[in-house]
Parts: C-alpha cells; structure tokens; sequence
C-alpha cells in the first residue's frame, strides 16, 4: 500500500510540475497580439455639421472602426435624405479638417443605394501613416452627397470620445 502511494505521489508531483510550466509559458504577455482599433460610434449625420451648413431635415448615423494592424477603416453607415424624391449620389471619407472646415475627399465610399435612404458596410484600403495620423487627431469626416445638395447634405465628423 505504502509503495502504490509513493507511486501515486509521484505521478501528481509530475502533473503538478508539467501543469505550472504550461501556466508559466502560457502567461507570457510577449506572444500575445493585441488588437488596437480606434472606434468612432453613433456618430451623427447632419446637415448642420456641413461648411457651410445647409438645410436639410435629412440625417443619418455611422459606426466606424479603424484597425491598427490593418490601417483599414470598417464602417457601417445609414442616412436619409431630407427630401424623400432626391437622390444620393456620392458618400467620400474626406480629410484632413477640423470640424468648421472642409476638406478634399480621401476614400470614395462605393456600394450604396443611390435612393433617398439606406445602409451600406464596408471596409476601406489600408490607410497611409499621414491619414491615420489626420483620423486619430480628428481631423477626418464622413460627407453624403444629394442631388439637390451636390457639395454635401449630410456630415459626421470622425472624432474620438
């Protein structure tokens, strides 16, 4: 009996040793690949948030997420015009501005229903090291453009909380 305990002792001292080691070479924080994304969430589409702002009961609201590991941009974006017989006929990621200035577009946003209305995802192409650094300083915006307001119907403003 006191030789099955000896062995059996032996046996969990043995475990107990691998399952520490696996402990061990599973807590290093060096193998882990942490994702940093930037998030930009309910953001608002207005008309009064254009330069110059226009007058539009139209609205709209977008989620965006920037990766850093991928410099991609993945949005989703849903609006409506305030004319319910217009048409949308552009959506752009524009930038660099402030929110009282415009700015040329960067990213043409493609895909989305030409109607008074919709939704539209996407993922961006990866972003260059000088437009991330205008997105994370806020400095980037979201413009959907109408027929009856071709510069620009509705704006939200990428800013970080």
């Amino acid at each position: 009996m006191e030789k099955t305990f000896t062995n059996y002792a032996k046996s969990l001292l043995v475990c107990l040793m691998v399952l520490g080691g696996l402990t061990v070479a599973c807590d290093d924080d060096d193998d882990i690949d942490i994702v940093d994304e930037v998030e930009f969430v309910n953001v608002e589409l207005l008309g009064a948030n254009e330069r110059p702002p226009v007058e539009s009961s139209g609205s709209g609201e977008m989620d965006v997420v920037y990766n850093d590991a991928t410099n991609m941009l993945t949005y989703t974006i849903s609006w409506e015009l305030g004319n319910p017989d217009d048409n949308t006929v552009a959506m752009h990621f524009h930038g660099p501005a402030d929110v009282n200035s415009s700015a040329p577009p960067v990213i043409d946003i493609t895909g989305f229903d030409t109607d008074n209305s919709g939704t539209v995802t996407g993922t961006t192409r990866a972003l260059t090291d000088d437009e991330e650094a205008d997105l994370k300083a806020g400095l980037w915006y979201v413009n959907i453009h109408s027929a009856t307001h071709p510069s620009g119907e509705l704006r939200g403003n990428l800013i970080e909380d």
